[in-house]
């Protein structure tokens, strides 16, 4: 398992994402932004899957980006345009 940190354009994408989680029983955390990260509305999720699953957990128009944990900082692995 991998963990990824998904960024948001704003709060509304959190809350989708965290029920769609939810609703899965994945498991995950919603935290502040690492301060070495900058995104739009100040949280993001935590989420640890296998590789390539991160990716079914975008919400076009919400999802900002997605990083990936890679010795003790963060690997952009994907960016989202906003709709």
């Amino acid at each position: 398992m991998t963990e990824y940190l998904f960024l948001f354009h704003s709060t509304v994408g959190v809350i989708q994402t965290r029920k769609a989680l939810q609703a899965a029983g994945m498991t995950f955390r919603v935290a502040d932004i690492p301060r070495q990260l900058r995104g739009g509305c100040g949280l993001c999720i935590y989420l640890r899957c296998p590789p390539g699953e991160e990716t079914r957990w975008i919400i076009p128009g919400h999802t900002e980006s997605i990083y990936r944990c890679v010795d003790d900082g963060w690997h952009c692995v994907k960016t989202i345009d906003a709709c």
